[in-house]
C-alpha cells in the first residue's frame, strides 16, 4: 500500500513539474543560428563585414550583436551593429532569430533577452546599403519568416573532424547557393600547408555543370601549389582523410552528375588513380573511414582551422541549391 502511494505521490510531482515547465515560458531558448548564403552586415565600426554560410552562435554585447563561428573562438567574434526595441515574449534564456526580409535583398539577425530586450540587425546578400533605417520585423513575422526558412531547408550532412585540435583561426570554404564542388586548389609538402576548393555553377533549368569559380585558398604560404580536379562532368560526392597533428591528404570520391536529377549517381567505389577518385595533399598520415553524401546530396564546402598548415577538416554535403 505504501508503495502505490509513493508511486501516485511521485507521478503527481512529475505532472505538476511538467505542467509548470509549459507554463513558465521557454525554459531553454537556442541561440545558434544558420546561414546558407553570405550576408553582408556592419560592423561596430561603421565597416562591411561579410558573414559566410555557417552555423553561428548570437550574443548580447551591451547594444551590439556578437557573433561567433560555432567552429570558432572568442577571437573570431564579430561585433554588429544593431538596432534596439522591446518584445513581450516569455524567455528565461536568449533566443536568436535568422530570416530573410520581407524586402528583397534584406536578411534580419535578432536577439531576443530575457526582461523584453531586443536587438536586429538588418543585412544584405548584395552588400548594398539602404539610405534610410530599415524597419524591424514584428515579433510574429520574424519568428513566421524564421521558421518557414528552418522548414524548408533540409539539414547539411558533415563528416566528423579530420585532424588534429590546433589552428588559431576557423574557416568555412562553401561553395554555396546553386553550385557544386568539383574539386580543391591545395599547397602541400608532407602535411596540407593550404587548402582551397574548385566550386561550378548548376545551371537552374537544365540541371547542366556552367561557370567554374574558387573559394580560398587558407592556411600557410608553404608547400607547392597544385590543382586538383574531378574530370568534366565529374562533382566531389565524398572524402576519406589522411591526417594526424594536421591533415596530410585526401581522397576525394568523384562521382557522375546527372543534370536531369540534378544530383550525383551514387557509388561507393573510389580507386586510387583513377577518373572516380581524386587524390590531392601531401604523403602519410592516418586513413579515416571513407564518407559519402546521402542521396541527393554533393559535396559543397570544407570547413574546419588553421594556422601555418590546414589543422583540421570537415566535408560538407547539401543539396545543390543550398
Amino acid at each position: 500500500m505504501g508503495t502505490r502511494t509513493q508511486s501516485m505521490l511521485l507521478l503527481s510531482t512529475v505532472t505538476f513539474l511538467l505542467f509548470f515547465i509549459s507554463t513558465t515560458g521557454t525554459a531553454f531558448a537556442d541561440t545558434t543560428i544558420t546561414l546558407d548564403q553570405k550576408v553582408h552586415f556592419t560592423n561596430a565600426e561603421g565597416s562591411d563585414v561579410v558573414l559566410d554560410p555557417g552555423d553561428y552562435e548570437v550574443a548580447a554585447a551591451d547594444d551590439w550583436l556578437r557573433v561567433t563561428p560555432s567552429e570558432g573562438q572568442t577571437v573570431d567574434a564579430l561585433l554588429l551593429e544593431a538596432q534596439t526595441a522591446t518584445h513581450e515574449e516569455s524567455l528565461t534564456a536568449p533566443l536568436a532569430l535568422s530570416a530573410d526580409g520581407e524586402l528583397p535583398d534584406t536578411h534580419h539577425l535578432a536577439l531576443l533577452l530575457p526582461g523584453g530586450k531586443r536587438l536586429e540587425a538588418i543585412g544584405s546578400y548584395s552588400g548594398l546599403r539602404s539610405r534610410g533605417t530599415l524597419s524591424l520585423l514584428s515579433i510574429q513575422r520574424l519568428r513566421t519568416l524564421s521558421a518557414t526558412t528552418s522548414s524548408t531547408t533540409a539539414p547539411e550532412y558533415s563528416t566528423p573532424t579530420f585532424g588534429g585540435g590546433g589552428g588559431s583561426q576557423s574557416y568555412n570554404l562553401d561553395c554555396g547557393n546553386g553550385a557544386v564542388m568539383v574539386g580543391a586548389t591545395y599547397k602541400a609538402g608532407l602535411w596540407m600547408d593550404a587548402l582551397g576548393i574548385i566550386c561550378q555553377q548548376v545551371n537552374q533549368q537544365t540541371g547542366g555543370l556552367e561557370r567554374e569559380f574558387t573559394r580560398g585558398p587558407v592556411g600557410g604560404t608553404g608547400g607547392q601549389a597544385k590543382i586538383a580536379r574531378c574530370t568534366s562532368g565529374r562533382v566531389a560526392q565524398g572524402i576519406r582523410a589522411f591526417s594526424g597533428q594536421y591533415i596530410n591528404l585526401f581522397n576525394m570520391r568523384c562521382s557522375q552528375w546527372d543534370a536531369s536529377k540534378k544530383a550525383p549517381v551514387f557509388s561507393a567505389i573510389c580507386n586510387p588513380g583513377t577518373v572516380a577518385c581524386l587524390t590531392f595533399g601531401g604523403s602519410g598520415g592516418s586513413a579515416s573511414d571513407a564518407f559519402f553524401c546521402p542521396a541527393s546530396m554533393v559535396g559543397k564546402a570544407f570547413r574546419g582551422k588553421h594556422g601555418i598548415y590546414v589543422d583540421s577538416a570537415r566535408f560538407i554535403c547539401d543539396t545543390w541549391d543550398k
